[in-house]
């Protein structure tokens, strides 16, 4: 008897004290004491990197009614992130010396326009979608070397939801509720890609490199994040998967925070996105500041966490959400180090920061799932236990949501809780003034309505951020 419980002494120990490695050899700092029991490994199959002639040919996930995502009942955490890392790996795959994406998706702007990518990938846009005045730029080195430059966007569509844009955008102009239950289709497939001018990168090696047009200016990007959001079985509200490059900025210091303070952020060696010199808070992070240069990342993987009081202990835990934060970490970090192992070239500089989608179990039609958007309308980001968001409830990419990473008017990280997180769906949803409709999460759709409608790119990104705040104030009324 006292030899058993010795080893579930030393079993509780290890689980309290445990941790793992992420990819990059940091150290897992979200391992808590409530989510400690061991987790299943969520792998990459080693056909997503079968070779030919020199080339990889990563299959296309399976999306539809024979996927795994037909099945509500069975369908799991890890199946999203399986299909998140492969859409990404076919999406990279090589033809004709370019990623895929570049040769067979169209590429828009935000009014939904088609542009000519002949000169390479077209650049104008650079503010966020949090704000207008929400840019992302390289720090002002003391040197000036190398000077600082801002991130610049890109959207791609895929023939399938470009289609469905130019079918329903002009009924939607005219009378939006006459596509209210209207929902893109299985396998529509939109990105957004952030670049930067590859010559302002101190060691642009590593990086996607390709030829691009600044304002009118040929001249090589490098590939910083892209948004991968595709819409698979059951699921209209689409799967919102976002990859990073490694290293862009340092990660936010949890084991230096308590419950009632935050940790400034500093670094010995210099990010693209962070100056070693530099020390940062809450404020660089915050929409509408005016900084717009070292910033960091504040929870890993998407994943939600904070600090508690546990008797005298001063500890770290999972944020109560409507998912599992122990299991979806767990996943991620996991797929994430199986693709490591057994991806070669320049994509493996890049890592999967997670994925956000909605339970839609009970709700086996499309019809249905579409009236459950409807409803939800732009709460349909609500995290709250109980809720139907799944996956990484906090949602980001540093070069793409940089700005609300802990809400959009934070007073602090540690003061942060799950009814003001932001992912996805806080500025992506079903609402579009009083008219609600599934194809409306798409913001070019809704851009190329109101192109449709006469107003200009200027006005078209003014009218998303002022509903995206306005939706904001509503949210917090409900919450």
């Amino acid at each position: 008897m006292k030899t058993t419980k010795m080893v579930l002494f030393f079993i509780t120990l290890i689980s309290f004290c445990a941790c793992k490695k992420d990819p990059k050899g940091e150290k897992n700092n979200y391992t808590t004491i409530k989510n400690s029991a061991a987790a299943a490994e969520c792998l990459a199959p080693a056909n997503w990197f079968t070779m030919v002639n020199n080339t990889r040919q990563t299959p296309p996930p399976n999306e539809g009614p024979t996927s795994v995502f037909a099945n509500n009942a069975t369908v799991t955490n890890c199946d999203f992130h399986q299909w998140s890392w492969q859409k990404f790996l076919f999406l990279t795959n090589e033809v004709n010396g370019k990623p895929s994406f570049m040769t067979t998706m169209i590429q828009v702007n935000a009014a939904g326009q088609r542009l000519d990518p002949s000169n390479g990938i077209v650049l104008t846009d650079t503010a966020q979608a949090s704000s207008t005045t929400d840019i992302l730029k390289t720090p002002n080195y003391p040197s000036g070397v190398p000077k600082s430059t801002t991130v610049y966007y890109s959207i791609f569509m895929d023939k399938l939801l470009y289609g469905t844009m130019l079918k329903y955008g002009p009924i939607a102009k005219n009378d939006p509720t006459k596509v209210k239950d209207i929902t893109f289709p299985v396998g529509s497939l939109e990105l957004k890609t952030s670049w930067i001018d590859a010559s302002v990168l101190k060691d642009p090696s590593s990086y996607f490199i390709t030829q691009g047009v600044i304002n009118g200016v040929k001249t090589n990007v490098a590939l910083l994040g892209m948004h991968v959001v595709g819409v698979v079985q059951n699921h209209p509200e689409f799967v919102w998967a976002t990859f990073e490059h490694e290293n862009l900025a340092p990660a936010y210091d949890w084991s230096k925070a308590t419950p009632t303070t935050d940790a400034p952020v500093t670094s010995t060696v210099d990010y693209p996105f962070f100056n070693k010199n530099s020390t940062a808070t809450v404020t660089n992070i915050t929409s509408g500041n005016g900084i717009y240069t070292d910033v960091f990342s504040v929870y890993k993987y998407g994943v939600p966490v904070e600090k508690a009081m546990k008797g005298s202990f001063n500890v770290q835990l999972y944020m109560d959400t409507s998912q599992n934060g122990s299991e979806n970490f767990n996943n991620i970090r996991t797929i994430n180090q199986s693709v490591k192992k057994q991806l070669t070239g320049i994509w493996n500089n890049y890592f999967y920061n997670g994925s956000l989608w909605i339970n839609t179990a009970g709700y086996n039609t499309t019809q249905s799932q579409a009236a459950l958007l409807d409803s939800l309308s732009y709460d349909l980001s609500n995290s709250a236990p109980g809720k139907l968001t799944r996956g990484s409830t906090a949602a980001y990419n540093i070069t793409m949501e940089t700005y609300v990473q802990v809400g959009f008017n934070p007073s602090s990280i540690h003061a942060n809780t799950v009814s003001n997180l932001v992912n996805c769906f806080s500025c992506h949803n079903t609402s579009d003034n009083s008219n609600n409709s599934p194809l409306f999460i798409s913001h070019v759709f809704t851009g190329y309505v109101e192109s449709l409608q006469g107003l200009n790119r200027k006005q078209i990104k003014q009218e998303h951020v002022d509903e995206i705040m306005d939706q904001h104030k509503m949210r917090l009324k409900l919450r």
